[in-house]
């Protein structure tokens, strides 16, 4: 009898250890057991013309395989069912449930739904991508650190109508545990603490870091409502990540590399591939081609150590790797379309800051001013094959800009601010959700001076728009005539807020000459 028991007891201790190793215990009391077993919500993403990946996770305790039901239909109430299936889901993915549904219609929305074991998910809304060549509207974010405070802005995509995407340019979360010992400003505004309390390493810590985001009720409303399409940055695996290290690399950088990736697909509404590639294109008809890029783990070398390092202009140093900006350049030559839309992670174009920061480099290593030689054999392509009206989309800095997409802004043979000569089209950049900005580390009259000095055009002639406090996101619209970027800025982000203004707006017209207000 007491083997019996101790058998059943090892059984039962098994059992709960196997269903629990998915996620830390800290991430429960944030679950929404009104959604159960979907507290993670659903979520969208990666739309083409006939098909949308539809995603959901369950939250539950089971060492068993488990059947999931959906259903897409081209009405709220699901009445007029479009397709239906069924999937098994597991813990080897920690029961992710991802579906690409094809054989639906261009630019058009749907509505869908989960069910497990009689419980059903919220329903969802996604949309195809349009063909029709009218308009194309896009929210582009990116740098969302949730302890740097509430994602207001994800909360106000939500309710934006008529979005065809978000586009997600990376750090859609931060790998670091809860910060402490930093500058006293920062630390005032570490409005939540991260879980798990430790740097993401393992499987199980991307995975409850993962969890922990996607528990925040405005941002999955936002993957409720909208398709996303994504790409990493750094921080969804490590600081200052490439292809052979990041700046804290720990002694299996290539098992890490693979977990996050791992985790990454797990969370994502993305396509699946077998090499987790997040490097892949969309078409939205003749208006416009988006490429989506890997500036960190397809071909990125290591950082230079700085302006002096004789490597720096290398033409053998790559943030993309040959056989991704073969890919990239031979898309926008080939393309049809009216619009060339890049996604990228880090600032593409040239920014002079020496007279901003005297005591630091004039080169930032982690930009594509840390890779010269690459980004010059891009433009030498670009101008060779005369494309124009090509849009770059940009993260990772936490600010917002607008830049004349040039080759080199400081030679008057080649660009001219006054004429538009040598613009190829413009580089608009999203501030970040919430990571710190300028006014959260210096005092507020240095981050208006570095504004001044950046704005000057002895320093960055081709800077058109520059804002370096504030949070939120770009909505970018595209039209056969013009491209125009909008950004909205959040009133705070120290508590739920819905306070957001439409604070800039800039826009280059179609084989227009320079970015107009």
């Amino acid at each position: 009898m007491n083997a019996l028991r101790l058998s059943l007891l090892f059984l039962l201790f098994s059992s709960l250890t196997q269903a629990q190793q998915w996620f830390y215990p800290e991430l429960k009391p944030l679950a929404a057991p009104e959604l159960a077993p979907f507290d993670f919500g659903v979520a969208s993403g990666d739309p083409l013309p006939d098909a949308v990946v539809i995603w959901t996770k369950l939250y539950i305790e089971s060492d068993q395989q488990e059947l999931v039901k959906w259903e897409i239909a081209s009405d709220t109430l699901l009445k007029n069912l479009v397709q239906t299936g069924e999937v098994y889901t597991n813990g080897t993915t920690a029961f992710t449930v991802k579906v690409d549904v094809k054989n639906l219609e261009p630019g058009t929305t749907y509505f869908y739904r989960f069910q497990h074991k009689g419980k059903y998910s919220p329903i969802g809304r996604t949309r195809t991508a349009s063909q029709s060549g009218e308009r194309l509207r896009l929210a582009v974010v990116s740098c969302a650190d949730y302890q740097g405070g509430y994602f207001n802005a994800f909360g106000d995509i939500a309710k934006q109508k008529n979005l065809d995407a978000v586009l997600h340019l990376g750090d859609y979360i931060y790998e670091y545990g809860v910060w402490r010992g930093g500058r006293k400003r920062m630390m005032k505004r570490r409005y939540r603490e991260h879980i798990p309390d430790k740097t993401c390493t393992e499987l199980r810590d991307y995975r409850t870091r993962y969890g922990q985001y996607r528990l925040d009720a405005q941002l999955r409303e936002c993957h409720r409502l909208h398709p996303f399409i994504v790409i990493w940055d750094d921080h969804e695996i490590a600081n200052n990540a490439s292809v052979d290290g990041a700046e804290s690399r720990n002694s299996d950088w290539e098992g890490r590399k693979k977990t996050a990736k791992q985790a990454y697909f797990e969370w994502m509404p993305i396509r699946e591939n077998p090499e987790r590639s997040i490097v892949r294109s969309f078409s939205f008809g003749n208006l416009a081609e988006l490429w989506m890029l890997d500036g960190r783990l397809a071909g990125r070398s290591a950082q230079a150590t700085g302006p002096n390092d004789p490597a720096l202009n290398s033409p053998d140093r790559h943030m993309l790797g040959e056989q991704q900006t073969d890919w990239l350049l031979n898309g926008m030559k080939n393309s049809q379309a009216r619009w060339k839309i890049v996604g990228n992670q880090v600032v593409f174009s040239q920014l002079n800051d020496s007279k901003v920061f005297d005591r630091r480099p004039s080169v930032r290593m982690d930009r594509w001013d840390g890779y010269p030689a690459e980004r010059q054999h891009i433009f030498d392509f670009i101008y060779k094959n005369d494309l124009k009206n090509i849009v770059v989309v940009t993260g990772d800095v936490h600010t917002s800009w607008a830049f004349e997409l040039t080759g080199d802004p400081a030679d008057p043979e080649v660009y001219n601010r006054k004429t538009g000569k040598g613009v190829v089209g413009a580089e608009f950049v999203t501030p970040s959700i919430t990571s710190f900005n300028f006014d959260e580390f210096v005092p507020k009259f240095v981050g208006a001076e570095a504004r001044r000095r950046f704005k000057k055009k002895k320093n960055n002639p081709h800077l058109r728009y520059v804002d370096l406090n504030h949070h939120g996101y770009l909505l970018l619209t595209l039209t056969p005539e013009k491209a125009q970027s909008d950004w909205y800025f959040v009133k705070r982000k120290d508590r739920v807020d819905d306070r957001v203004k439409l604070c800039a707006s800039r826009h280059i017209m179609f084989d227009g000459k320079e970015i107009e207000k």
